[in-house]
């Protein structure tokens, strides 16, 4: 167990890197909003991959609790990509925005949905 957690460090700090690296090329290529959306979709699923399986086991381990942070985290990020990706469209990067952004913010409505119905 402790390779597969010094592993998954290892990736998530990798990935961590490679964020940055999308953020600072979107922003020096003259589109930052896209970066950011892909950046914000990313970084929740790398959030929900740590929610699932933990790098660790917490003492006070509640799974109800977990997937209702795992849903919430999902949700945030559908809603912040969409959102991104809206205002990436508006600002002229991109006219394909347009047709995925109402996508992502319908499916960070629908996570909502099933969170909060749960």
């Amino acid at each position: 167990m402790p390779a597969d957690g010094a592993l998954r460090s290892f990736w998530l700090t990798l990935f961590a890197i490679g964020a940055v690296a999308v953020l600072v090329m979107g922003w020096r290529g003259g589109e930052p909003w896209t970066a950011a959306a892909f950046a914000a979709f990313f970084v929740s699923r790398v959030y929900r991959s740590v929610l699932k399986r933990p790098l660790s086991v917490p003492v006070n381990n509640d799974p109800v609790r977990r997937m209702h942070r795992f849903l919430l985290v999902t949700a945030l990020g559908w809603i912040a990509s969409g959102s991104l990706a809206a205002i990436a469209a508006l600002s002229g990067e991109g006219q394909e925005w347009l047709y995925v952004a109402p996508f992502f913010l319908v499916m960070g409505a629908l996570n909502l949905y099933v969170m909060l119905n749960r």
